[in-house]
This record gives structure tokens, sequence and C-alpha cells, in this order.
């Protein structure tokens, strides 16, 4: 079979294409929040979501407390009521666990903008359905897990939790105020996990830490099954920019066969 130059050059593009899609970073779900603050979000479906993520019993749709606004924007609450928006991932994460497709990435902007100076907003990962009107040291909850948060005003108060209730925290950055938290799960033998003494390595950062991420490795395992956000008594504020990424380890070997297998096309014209 003859190919032509245009085609071989297409095909090789192609393979590259494709290798850093497999290999890359690749956008599972992102939310723009670009619906308007008379409507809940709860019942909507996020801007961006993988089929992949339904096929494993995940939903598109979120579940959402009514303090949570399509737009992003989270309505203050009674002093002593919580609430929470979740999205449904199914057993999508837990089937990569010691894979090299077993990392992922969680990422929002928070922006606590009035209300009591020591409550929160919060993003992270849940084990099960968290209450909608839950936040995520509730002692009716035990299901937060891999959780930032950020408050109003309040200094000297914990930023990063591996479980629900203070007694997990990790970090003490003074989280206050607006921030961009990066929450990764690492369940990739290359991070370390084993299944036996490693359960995956959890890796916390912000915009507030200067660049030094905090990190803790689990010693049992969890279920890893919902993404969401949690506000706290009176908080009002914002979310936005919400993405929830899978980056895998990347294949050098691949990526070197296939660049040589263009070149050695082209050298053959």
């Amino acid at each position: 079979m003859t190919f032509y130059p245009l085609n071989l050059k297409f095909i090789t593009t192609a393979a590259l294409m494709f290798s850093v899609r497999i290999f890359g970073e690749v956008v599972l779900i992102s939310e723009d929040f670009g619906g308007i603050a008379t409507d809940g979000l709860n019942g909507k479906n996020a801007s961006t979501f993988s089929s992949a993520i339904t096929s494993a019993g995940g939903s598109s749709v979120w579940a959402a407390g009514t303090a949570f606004n399509a737009d992003g924007s989270v309505d203050a609450g009674a002093a002593t009521s919580g609430a929470a928006a979740r999205l449904n991932l199914g057993s999508y994460i837990n089937d990569r666990k010691g894979t090299a497709t077993g990392k992922f990435s969680l990422t929002a902007t928070l922006d606590p903008n009035s209300g009591g100076g020591s409550n929160f907003l919060s993003l992270g990962y849940f084990t099960g359905a968290i209450g909608l009107t839950d936040d995520f040291a509730s002692d009716s909850n035990a299901y937060a897990r891999a959780t930032a948060l950020t408050r109003v005003s309040s200094s000297n108060i914990s930023e990063y939790f591996v479980g629900p209730g203070t007694s997990y925290s990790i970090d003490a950055i003074n989280g206050r105020g607006l921030r961009t938290y990066t929450i990764v799960l690492d369940f990739t033998p290359a991070g370390g996990y084993d299944g036996s003494t490693n359960f995956g390595t959890i890796f916390f950062h912000s915009d507030n830490d200067g660049g030094t991420p905090a990190t803790r490795t689990l010693n049992s395992n969890h279920s890893f099954q919902y993404i969401g956000m949690t506000r706290d008594d009176d908080v009002a504020g914002v979310f936005s920019d919400l993405q929830f990424t899978q980056i895998p380890e990347p294949s050098s070997l691949l990526l070197i066969v296939v660049a040589g297998m263009g070149i050695a096309v082209w050298r053959r014209r």
C-alpha cells in the first residue's frame, strides 16, 4: 500500500495527538457556573461531564442544597445550618486504583465574602452521599475526605482536612479569603500505591502555600465516590472554575516510539 506525504503527516500527527490525549491530563468534569442567580444548582447538569464516568455509574446532575445557585453563588443560612452540593462519580476513581490512570485532580476557586469569620466554604472528595444540609465537619457526616476550606476572616485555623472533623487537619496556613485550591488523589503504583500499606496519597495545594503542597498518605482503603462543595453556617460566597481531571502517568517510551515512527516514515519519502 502506498501512502502519500500528506497522509503520512496526518497519520503521524494524529498518533502524537492521540498519545498526548491518552497520557496527558484529561478534563473529565468542568463547571463554569454559567446559570443565573435565581436558579438553584440542584438538578442542573455539569457543563462538561465524561461519558466514561456515566458508564461507571456516575451522574452529571448536581445534587445541591438550596443555598447553592446555578451561577456559583452561595446564599447565607442560619447560624447552625450547613449546605452541600455534590456530583456522583460512581466507581470511576475506585476502578482505577493501582493503575497508571489512577491519579486525579480537583480544583476550584472559593470566595467566602460575608458571614461569620470562623465559618467556611470547602471543596473536596466524599466517600458517600453527604447530606445536602451538612457541611464537611458535621457530626452526621462521615463521608468527607481530602477537603480544603477557606474562611471569611479568621486566622490560625487549619485549611486542609483528610477526613471529617478537626482532628484530621494536616496543615495550618491561616486559610481565609479568596483561594484557588487543587486537591490531587494519587492511586498510581508510581506514586507509591500498593493497596496494603499505602492506599493512596493526597496532595493539597492553594495559591497561598508558596508552591509547597501539603501531603498525607492514606493507611486504609477509602471508596471515593463523590466530589463536591460545602458551606458552613451563615457564610455566603462564590464558587467558580471547578474542574475534575485525570492525570495518567506519562509514557515516555510510547511517545518516543510514535515520534520515531513519524521520523522514519518521513525519511522514506
